[in-house]
């Protein structure tokens, strides 16, 4: 064997050994951003709550864990004046995070191949730290670091995001995860590892006595693993280090590094599925012990999953909403009118159906005309100023507007705390009109040429319906008007026939109603850019 043989063997096991001990370049992780995460989702509830957080314009942002950079480079893509740093174990993932970033033209975010355990203060402060699903599955060690980190690196005002598997909800969770475990507890290859769990989790499910409560869990387990990719599975329930934490655990392993608990994501539903008896335990807990009422929320709902918001221990947090106005911020609703249904029994009441398909029946005319004129406005944010002045305008409020702002306050109020409005401190940099020549966000029209997913301006994955969306989506440059755009899209599917690759569900021809229909979605999906 001549040197230069030897020498590629030796960078095969060296390879081969990077892959056993980061299972991550073995398998990638799909990456994409999380709404939730957002900078400007952290601040407006740290902003409730009394603290004054850093604006996104200018923020710090470090996330640990970053993966191939599907979360930070949108942020840093609408934030040209913020500095974000993305730290990753995987080679791999900081390669195509790096590559992407360049290519894209982005010069404010960083990446760099680094453990958690290795990093440390030289890296400065920062304004908002994020840590989405890496503190459940590494080892203690790292656990422990990633909260000293926070108190190392967290600016006075700053805002730490940790999300993990929760107590007691993964209780269940885990007694699949100890028949896939055991079950490839001798394989190594990651598709026969997950292969095998896959055929173990059916089997012993469908052998158990579905009369029983093991038995039962086991089933249902079963049907929710049917619809989870393979490097999801591999990555989240075949991790054998893997584990579930209580609140109270997280919020004791941040107390020493002066962490105190600030929220979670999910504010202000707090009581998330809480109905009945469940809702009237949790109300006889006062609002000054948090982690008493968010501990007994997850052992009343069982949850299994946490995203909590942490902030330094000295500031003093105005916890609860019963001083709460909406005068500092810009609100939003995915609603529509249901202008057919009308409710016999209150006449005055219109029905409202939002985004995750609640009704709601309203019959303030102040309320009525705030929630139509949000559903006009959405994906975009009206600032509350102008909705008063909007609702009140159409309900032709009388003599005693006072009264009727508050009326209207507690209506929103209340649908609010239901979840169903959104309130941010900063507005979403988006479109909401069609312009002569519409423009898409360019991180949008580079991830539709390649994918059916694509990252939306209020930094969520959207889902594209179909090839022809796609191809409508890439051509968004600004360069083109509806007409030319009917022109492009006719050639794109006569060349897609020509080639043999059109098929039977690819049209022969668009028209400019669909060019204009294609327009309205693709603005209501939050993909044009202001």
């Amino acid at each position: 064997m001549n040197d230069m043989a030897m020498k590629d063997l030796a960078m095969k096991d060296l390879a081969m050994k990077d892959l056993a001990t980061n299972p991550y370049d073995a398998v990638a992780y799909p990456g994409h951003a999380f709404s939730q995460t957002h900078p400007a989702h952290l601040a407006t509830i740290a902003h409730i709550h009394g603290m004054n957080p850093a604006p996104t314009a200018t923020m710090r942002v470090l996330e640990l864990g970053c993966g191939s950079g599907g979360n930070l480079i949108p942020m840093a893509l609408q934030c040209a004046g913020a500095r974000l740093v993305g730290i990753d174990l995987s080679g791999r993932a900081i390669a195509r995070a790096k590559a992407e970033a360049a290519e894209l033209g982005l010069s404010n975010v960083s990446f760099e191949q680094r453990d958690i355990m290795a990093v440390t203060a030289e890296l400065g402060q920062f304004d908002y730290i994020l840590v989405h699903g890496v503190y459940s599955w590494v080892p203690q060690p790292v656990r422990e670091r990633i909260m000293a980190l926070f108190g190392e690196l967290l600016a006075p005002q700053g805002i730490a995001y940790v999300s993990y598997n929760a107590l007691p909800g993964c209780r269940l969770r885990d007694i699949a995860r100890d028949v896939m475990l055991f079950e490839t507890r001798d394989i190594d290859d990651p598709i026969e590892k997950v292969r095998v769990a896959r055929a173990a989790i059916k089997r012993f499910a469908e052998a158990t006595d579905a009369e029983t409560f093991h038995g039962a869990a086991l089933r249902e387990r079963a049907k929710q693993i049917e619809d989870i990719p393979d490097n999801v599975l591999y990555h989240d329930d075949l991790n054998p280090g893997a584990r579930a934490f209580a609140l109270h655990e997280v919020l004791a392993a941040a107390e020493p590094h002066g962490l105190q608990f600030l929220a979670e994501t999910s504010f202000p539903n707090n009581f998330g599925g809480a109905r009945g008896p469940a809702q009237q335990v949790l109300n006889a807990i006062p609002i000054s012990e948090p982690l008493r009422q968010e501990q007994a929320l997850d052992l009343l709902i069982g949850r299994c999953f946490r995203q909590t918001l942490l902030c330094r221990a000295g500031i003093t947090l105005h916890r609860g909403l019963a001083d709460f106005s909406f005068a500092p911020y810009h609100l939003a609703a995915n609603v529509q009118e249901e202008v057919d249904k009308v409710d016999e029994k209150r006449p005055g009441a219109a029905s409202f159906l939002f985004a995750d398909g609640v009704r709601l029946a309203v019959d303030l005319p102040a309320a009525k005309a705030a929630l139509r004129a949000l559903g006009r406005t959405w994906p975009g944010n009206i600032r509350y100023d102008e909705l008063v002045a909007l609702a009140l305008q159409e309900a032709g409020a009388g003599s005693d507007r006072e009264h009727e702002v508050e009326r209207l306050n507690e209506a929103l109020t209340a649908i609010y705390r239901a979840g169903l409005i959104e309130i941010a401190v900063e507005p979403h940099r988006l479109a909401t009109r069609i312009s002569e020549r519409p423009v898409a966000s360019l991180l949008a029209r580079r991830q539709a040429l390649a994918s059916h997913e694509v990252t939306d301006l209020r930094h969520r994955a959207v889902a594209l319906d179909g090839v022809v969306v796609r191809k409508f989506v890439s051509l968004l440059d600004g360069t083109r008007t509806p007409a030319m755009l009917l022109d492009e899209l006719n050639a794109f599917l006569a060349e897609a026939h020509a080639s043999g690759r059109g098929g039977p569900a690819l049209p022969k021809q668009a028209t400019a109603a669909e060019v204009d229909m294609h327009l309205r979605d693709v603005a209501r999906l939050a993909l044009l850019a202001g």
